[in-house]
């Protein structure tokens, strides 16, 4: 008997160790919005499912999404991510951080919209309102 409980406690702990990076969930959805011709212009949605490399536009940016939490407290609920990317030896980074306090959402089983967070930045500032633009988007 003994035996058994010591296996099973060994295979249980061991588990514990080696699965909580795959059962990492995101509670909020997350996007990133690339406008090429500037903010407000035509974008492409990227969802973002996993830190790492984003490929878009052109080779010249080097994005990567960094990062990822999350905590829960009480009725508190907080997740977060990062943008970083690199032009011409610039880098640019931007941080977003989507909160929920209300407990009726948890499960969102009516599918209500929420409104989202989002932040963005201008990968070439100089070019001003014709520069491309990235907004990072999470919503419930």
């Amino acid at each position: 008997m003994s035996i058994s409980f010591l296996r099973n406690s060994v295979l249980l702990l061991s588990l514990s160790y080696i699965l909580p990076p795959l059962l990492y969930a995101d509670f909020f959805k997350w996007e990133l919005l690339v406008s090429e011709k500037g903010y407000g212009t035509e974008s492409l949605n990227i969802p973002i499912v996993a830190e790492g490399k984003i490929d878009f536009l052109d080779e010249t940016f080097m994005c990567s999404m960094r990062n990822f939490w999350t905590k829960i407290e009480s009725e508190l609920l907080l997740e977060g991510k990062t943008l970083e990317c690199l032009h011409d030896n610039k880098k640019r980074v931007v941080s977003l951080i989507c909160r929920d306090n209300n407990k009726n959402r948890k499960y969102n089983k009516n599918k209500e919209l929420y409104p989202f967070a989002k932040d963005g930045l201008r990968l070439k500032p100089e070019l001003g309102a014709d520069s491309p633009y990235l907004e990072l988007r999470c919503y419930f």
